[in-house]
């Protein structure tokens, strides 16, 4: 502050002052001739005496006063005075001038003015945060983490490269960061597969796309992208072109993101400070980005790989990156929908990042998230499995914290959760806890082999496969006594999987361990909803702790016992109405009608027009084309839902194996009318399932309903309005 206005401070600080000790010495002077018992005006009534001033009020200006007096004294307050006592705030001393700060960097250890040297220096780390909040916090935020389009300078990745001589230039001439667009040199259908082939260049992420087009991608890359990017997609600190293989995103990872990056390109600018910072300044900034990246190193150095590992693996087990992930988006950054009675939720963030993640989460509020759904920020809502995740063990739960706080940060800020009230006042969330949470530990049976147990251990913790197999009541808990007996969710059934009815469909430990394992097995091949827990959960897990989920699941337990005594189903097949010389492709469908009898050979006819050319006339399948319907899981399972909604809404490929997988199959949906999809569907389940129990026209309308209503009928997983899912009864 300049001395012209600094003796204006002081001057009306003073007459301020002054004006308060006049003020307290005439009231306190008025009062000696106040007289309580004179009037001295009446209105309405009303008398109003000549009462003084209360003591008190006119001791506690004077005290105020004399604090203010001692205060201005003893530390700044009036201009340029620094008072007797010489402080500072945090913040002053941190703003170091660069004169003094100068001083301060000569007096680091053996004359070295290396970022890494200066680092270890308080004083300079001070100011460089100091200054670093001033100019750099509002893109790279307060802890330097960075944010979306802005890097995170405390990782060891650096876009120019992380020497001194890099950081100082980027810091003094700042950097223009330019990607062109392709959108007038690429097709879409280019864009897309490029797109593509660069986010399954990431670790860790799973991309359901046939490999064709990921080659496809490829080869736009290696023909438009190499030059900067590099044939091996590593980048080039040189310009400044991203690593694309290092699963970190410094702009939207997502595929719409990539793919709106690689449409419209990029233009990121960083300012030039050197016509704003000395060249100390400039060290002090660059000591405490490398400070912060120490600290971060330091964290990660303390973490035991053994035990990241071990959380690798046990994040795998819990599903983890499928609910954390948003629809084609970056690995565990959050973003996915789910759709409640109540309105939709959007799960989180949990990536390292100290700002939009957990980094910045203690081991106990991780632990409290986990168990007892208590997030730092409030309740959880139990969408998160937190009533299947508290039978996790103390060790495993430290394990996967250790994995959490490896993560790369991901730059993705959490979606505002859209639920009614009262459903948005998460303390509610408390009384659901007192009411529906079943603290009591897994028991295990003493004759219980360690296999079972350990498939126990999975299945209900961290597989928390009761929370889609199981029932739910009005304030979403699950049913206990109704463990997995099925629940509807996403369009599909998650089947009823009591060991009852997989005895009675002829599941065994192999069977389930390969479906679970691959995704495929002689009972069929999983799709929806479970192609995607094998696709990022039970593929990665030992065949050892799949086969033991299969036992618990085999074996049944409490509120899943096994009854023996239901017959065991074996379809017959086809039989004798599979022609030898039939040619699939050019069977004539004979027409069906009311009142014509539904014999079998043209029902089987109307199998082997609508679904003989993929599944094979004799319902055996077709390698690389169709799986087996007989004896198919869901063929014979007691509930025709998910039969019934795979021919209206279609079904798209899960990708899973390469070698194993299977061509999309196609809605019905306006091919086949109501009535004969209830004959078909009726048919094949006798003969390829042994149900005998016919379904019936009112079942298929009320799937179509529920499919309509949700948005997922007609096209393969395609939203579509409920008039373009009426049926057009091309089959009669």
């Amino acid at each position: 502050m300049s001395t012209f206005w600094s003796g204006w401070v002081i001057i009306l600080t003073l007459i301020f002052l002054a004006i308060m000790i006049v003020v307290v010495a005439y009231y306190w002077k008025k009062n000696s001739a106040a007289n309580a018992n004179r009037t001295v005006d009446s209105f309405d009534g009303i008398d109003e005496n000549d009462a003084g001033v209360p003591n008190l009020l006119l001791l506690s200006y004077l005290l105020a006063f004399i604090i203010a007096a001692v205060f201005l004294v003893l530390y700044p307050g009036m201009g340029n005075w620094q008072g007797l006592m010489k402080w500072q705030s945090s913040s002053e001393a941190a703003s170091t001038s660069p004169t003094s700060l100068a001083k301060q960097i000569s007096q680091v250890p053996n004359g070295d003015t290396s970022f890494q040297a200066l680092s270890t220096s308080p004083e300079v780390v001070v100011a460089g945060r100091a200054l670093f909040q001033t100019h750099c916090a509002a893109c790279h935020l307060n802890q330097a983490q960075g944010q979306l389009h802005f890097p995170n300078l405390s990782d060891a990745v650096w876009l120019y490269g992380g020497s001194d001589e890099a950081i100082h230039h980027s810091i003094v001439k700042g950097r223009n960061g330019v990607m062109a667009g392709w959108k007038d040199i690429l097709t879409e259908e280019e864009i897309e597969n490029v797109s593509y082939y660069v986010a399954s260049l990431e670790k860790n992420r799973i991309i359901s796309e046939p490999a064709v087009k990921l080659e496809l991608g490829k080869t736009v890359f290696d023909a438009n992208c190499t030059a900067c990017h590099g044939s091996n997609a590593k980048g080039n600190t040189a310009i400044g072109a991203p690593n694309l293989t290092d699963n970190i995103w410094l702009h939207d990872g997502s595929v719409e993101g990539i793919i709106s990056t690689v449409k419209y390109g990029l233009n990121n600018l960083m300012p030039a400070f050197e016509e704003q910072l000395s060249d100390s300044e400039i060290q002090a900034l660059g000591a405490y980005i490398r400070h912060q990246g120490n600290r971060q190193n330091e964290k990660l150095a303390a973490l035991d790989p053994d035990m990241v590992s071990k959380g690798q693996y046990l994040a795998y087990a819990g599903d983890c990156i499928a609910c954390h992930t948003g629809e084609g988006g970056e690995p565990f950054g959050g973003g996915l929908g789910f759709l409640t009675p109540f309105g939709t939720l959007y799960s989180t963030n949990i990536s390292a990042h100290p700002t939009y993640g957990i980094g910045d989460y203690t081991y106990d509020e991780f632990y409290d998230a986990l168990h007892k759904g208590k997030g730092k920020h409030g309740y959880l809502y139990p969408a998160m499995p937190y009533s299947s995740y508290q039978y996790v063990t103390d060790e495993d739960t430290q394990a996967l914290w250790a994995y959490m706080q490896s993560l790369n940060f991901v730059n993705t800020r959490n979606e505002e959760n859209k639920m009614m009230f009262p459903s948005n006042i998460r303390l509610g969330l408390l009384g659901w806890n007192i009411a529906f949470l079943n603290t009591d530990p897994l028991q295990y049976p003493a004759d219980a082999t360690e296999q079972w147990k350990r498939g126990k251990y999975l299945t209900m913790g961290l597989g928390h496969c009761s929370e889609c197999h199981t029932p739910r009541n009005v304030a979403q808990a699950l049913i206990e006594k109704e463990l997995f007996q099925g629940n509807l969710i996403d369009g599909w059934k998650a089947p009823n999987i009591t060991a009852t009815e997989l005895y009675q469909d002829r599941w065994d430990v192999k069977t389930l361990t390969d479906f679970l394992k691959t995704g495929h097995s002689d009972k069929g091949t999983a799709f929806g909803g479970m192609a995607e827990v094998v696709q990022n959960s039970t593929r990665f897990l030992t065949e050892q702790d799949v086969a033991a989920i299969s036992e618990y699941l085999i074996t049944g337990d409490k509120y899943n016992e096994l009854d023996r005594s239901v017959p065991q189903l074996n379809p017959p097949g086809f039989g004798d109405l599979v022609p030898a010389n039939v040619d699939i492709q050019t069977v004539e469908l004979k027409p069906l009608s009311s009142n014509d009898p539904e014999n079998e050979a043209k029902l089987y006819g109307l199998y082997v027009q609508t679904c003989g050319a993929c599944h094979g006339k004799d319902g055996k399948g077709r390698k690389g084309i169709a799986p087996t319907l007989l004896n198919n899981g869901i063929i014979m399972h007691s509930d025709p839902y998910d039969t019934i909604a795979v021919t209206i809404r279609g079904l798209s490929p899960n990708f899973m194996e390469q070698d194993s997988n299977f061509m999309p199959m196609s809605s019905f949906n306006s091919v086949i009318s109501d009535a004969n999809l209830a004959k078909l569907i009726s048919f094949v389940r006798n003969k390829l399932g042994d149900r005998t129990v016919p379904v019936t026209l009112e079942e298929v309308a009320g799937v179509r309903r529920d499919l309509i209503k949700g948005g997922y009928a007609g096209n393969i997983h395609a939203t579509t309005t409920p008039e373009q899912n009426q049926p057009n009864s091309v089959i009669e």
